[in-house]
């Protein structure tokens, strides 16, 4: 889709930038905080999604499985997506091909899982692709998600390369980590302005629309007949699209046709000499052969003015996009009964410990900051100064305002999923193993019962360590022991029965409290990998056959998540105290029988 080739080394590669997800989803979104929604905003077009879910072949309904599996993957750290679907004035031919009027088929269970998983879909006017890069232009996303280069010709400031394995490209070239391995973690990003600074690329908006129009593109698929990609690549780096471009937005009609005239005679003159050195050699039959009917018009426009919200609506920008919704466990479970063979209740609250309760514990922690955040209304202008980095015997403590238990009588329900008719919020989730305060005991003064302890039980039972890995850049990351006995019980409420039962192996396949120790793998989009995001949290199960065959795991076991350490320290940050508290002794320990052994010894210390 799109201008083939520009996303290759020789042309647009060298501007690229390898970033971790999680880095720039923590970094650049909840640090940065950009929009104040604690969170990096990236607009995805559900047609691209569309186009790799028609990989999926496995069990029932294979491609909802891999949009599926996908929203689990971004959920697992502060992006917020945005789906475009296209809209009723999207261009009638793409590639010399009718394009379908009617709704993909796909759509109706695509928007039911964007919105169980709390994300933000919107109907374009005209193509999904054109909206994102607008969107993108005025600052509504941050960046957009996608493997079509054509982002860039309509305008988009930021694009991150799918890194779909669908893609031959990213299958011959995987993007790698500092260490040399392909976490599944890692992915390419490009900006525009480095696209037109980087003194390898030097291709500006108006240079992306020139290769279409020279090479082929969506909208002229020939192209120039004899213009190859790298004469096209050689004629935008030379600035004669950029020229024409600012022609195009800035002069009347007859004007522009006295420009055009001699701006062609200008590209024929570069081609016989190729004084620009751009070219990669001389082309005079090109020259020569160059109509005076190039470029079209209508082609170039439907490039530099699509239709958009912009255009539709020039008057009434569009309104912010917030992503109020949170991610409903009762929801998804609902969805995945109805759309899965794997749909009842026992093997959907396995399957969501590994795939979805990661992603619901950090947008927990979300949550909790940007309600204490509306609370004490200190983040008025959007933006509140973060550290970049945590080292593991630091505190930052005040970097953020950090979420302490509430005092206030409804305390005691806050573990309780709140009946159907209620919005759902993870916010009535506890967080932190705090006790109850005395308000929330029984009016009669006796003690609680089991059910009540178990309902208020936190989501964060413990902070056992940090780690800064190659997988997230370096990104701090402090291991968590986790409750999911809440969650478990709202997503049993959204199973309805529906399916018949299926027999469950006997024998643990999760790992109990050691299955995420090493969860940095993402899901693969193939048909053949799909099971990767949960085959990554098993990784060291398969290293303790014989332990993990001894007993299933209980739903409501623990589990060790590793999660972005400036969350975790905005929202438990007594739990965060005490591991550094005890980290530190045990480190003034370790270094006293160090000195001890070395005096022993009779040998100077080092």
């Amino acid at each position: 889709m799109g201008v083939a080739g520009l996303w290759e080394a020789s042309v647009l590669r060298p501007a690229a930038e390898v970033r971790s997800l999680t880095d720039l989803a923590v970094s650049d979104g909840f640090v940065a905080n950009p929009g104040g929604r604690r969170g990096f905003r990236i607009g995805i077009d559900a047609s691209i999604w569309f186009f790799h879910a028609a990989y999926g072949r496995e069990g029932e309904n294979p491609e909802l499985r891999t949009l599926f599996f996908r929203c689990c993957r971004l959920l697992q750290s502060p992006l917020l997506p945005l789906f475009v679907f296209d809209g009723p004035k999207r261009p009638a031919v793409k590639r010399g091909k009718r394009v379908g009027g009617n709704a993909h088929w796909l759509t109706t269970g695509m928007k039911n899982i964007i919105q169980a998983f709390g994300f933000e879909w919107r109907m374009a006017p005209g193509e999904a692709e054109a909206e994102l890069a607008y969107l993108n232009r005025i600052g509504v996303i941050d960046a957009v998600l996608s493997d079509d280069v054509d982002n860039f010709l309509f305008g988009a400031t930021m694009v991150i390369r799918n890194p779909s394995s669908t893609l031959s490209g990213n299958r011959s070239h995987p993007v790698k980590n500092s260490e040399g391995k392909d976490d599944g973690n890692h992915v390419l990003t490009y900006r525009a302005s480095s696209l037109s600074t980087h003194p390898d690329v030097q291709i500006t908006r108006g240079g992306t629309i020139l290769i279409a129009l020279l090479s082929g593109g969506d909208y002229i698929p020939a192209g120039l007949p004899g213009c190859g990609k790298a004469f096209a690549v050689g004629l935008a780096r030379a600035g004669f699209g950029e020229s024409l471009m600012h022609a195009a937005t800035t002069l009347k009609a007859d004007k522009l046709d006295n420009f055009l005239s001699e701006w062609r005679n200008q590209i024929r003159a570069e081609l016989k000499s190729n004084k620009s050195g751009f070219l990669p050699s001389k082309k005079p039959s090109l020259a020569a052969s160059l109509p005076d009917s190039f470029p079209s018009i209508p082609v170039l426009l439907s490039y530099i003015s699509p239709i958009t919200s912009e255009t539709e609506r020039p008057r009434h920008p569009p309104p912010p996009v917030l992503w109020p919704s949170d991610p409903d466990p009762a929801q998804i479970a609902s969805l995945c009964e109805l759309y899965f063979e794997w749909g009842v209740k026992d093997i959907i609250i396995k399957r969501f410990r590994t795939v979805l309760w990661p992603g619901i514990v950090c947008r927990a922690l979300r949550r909790r900051v940007i309600d204490a955040e509306a609370a004490s209304d200190c983040d008025q202008d959007g933006s509140t100064s973060l550290p970049m980095v945590i080292a593991s015997e630091s505190s930052v403590a005040g970097a953020l305002p950090q979420v302490r238990p509430s005092t206030s009588e409804g305390d005691a329900a806050e573990g309780v999923p709140p009946p159907p008719s209620m919005p759902f919020s993870l916010a009535l989730f506890r967080l932190d193993s705090s006790p109850s305060p005395p308000s929330s005991r029984p009016a009669d003064g006796s003690e609680k019962s089991d059910d009540d302890i178990e309902r208020e039980s936190s989501l964060v039972m413990d902070v056992l360590s940090i780690r800064e890995h190659s997988s997230t850049d370096g990104t701090p990351e402090y291991r968590v022991l986790i409750d999911p006995s809440a969650l478990a019980d709202r997503a049993a409420s959204g199973v309805r029965g529906i399916r018949p039962p299926i027999d469950v192996p006997s024998a643990s396949e999760d790992g109990g409290d050691e299955e995420v120790e090493d969860d940095e793998a993402a899901a693969d989009d193939n048909d053949t990998a799909l099971e990767r995001l949960e085959t990554a949290a098993q990784s060291k199960a398969k290293k303790r056959t014989k332990r993990t065959q001894s007993a299933p795991v209980s739903p409501t076991a623990s589990l060790r998540l590793w999660l972005p350490a400036v969350m975790v320290r905005a929202v438990v940050p007594g739990l965060v105290d005490a591991y550094e508290t005890k980290a530190q002794r045990r480190a003034e320990k370790k270094a006293r029988k160090r000195s001890s052994e070395t005096k022993g010894s009779g040998r100077s210390p080092r």
